[in-house]
């Protein structure tokens, strides 16, 4: 019984050291990490917008972003001369699946660009190569965007492509909210 209760209060001690010792790693490490997601998703709003040279070209809008609050996955909405930039994360197969997505003023997907995705290498991950994501440019809500029909899916990565699908078909839906 003695030795039961000197290993639990080492075991305890341990637990305990190693809570403290991750606790402070995050709070040391907390500003840096978001600090590099900005940055990361920033990257990607540029990307999926044709014409936006930097970050200072696009304003995130608050306002925007609570009017289509309505449209599951939304998060942020970014706007420019030259159109809109949502941030829509979703559920892919292998987990959150963040892209940014830019509808031009016309109406028009401009470009899809991933900010975050824990698909499978080599499967899922072929979805969203620049060449796949391109199917996507041109489309608008009057294109189903139906995997299979209008979108052609990648062989071995069908959850994969139907996210990406609705994900394009949530940030047209946005659109039409906010024109």
């Amino acid at each position: 019984m003695k030795q039961i209760m000197r290993l639990g209060t080492i075991l305890m001690v341990v637990g305990l050291v190693a809570a403290v010792g991750l606790g402070l790693t995050y709070t040391v490490t907390r500003e840096k990490i978001e600090a590099y997601d900005r940055q990361v998703e920033a990257k990607a709003a540029v990307a999926a917008l044709p014409g936006v040279k930097s970050i200072e070209e696009l304003e995130e809008d608050k306002e925007l972003a609570r009017k289509v609050s309505e449209v599951e996955g939304v998060e942020k909405v970014f706007r420019s001369d030259k159109g809109y930039i949502f941030k829509i994360n979703t559920k892919g197969y292998g987990g959150p699946l963040v892209v940014a997505i830019g509808v031009g003023l016309n109406g028009k997907i401009q470009g899809i660009s991933v900010i975050s995705s824990r698909e499978t290498m080599g499967l899922g991950s072929k979805v969203l190569e620049e060449e796949n994501l391109a199917k996507y440019r041109g489309k608008t809500s009057d294109d189903p965007l139906e995997v299979g029909e209008d979108v052609q899916a990648v062989t071995g990565a069908t959850i994969t492509s139907k996210a990406v699908a609705a994900q394009a078909r949530k940030a047209l839906e946005a659109y039409d909210i906010i024109r």
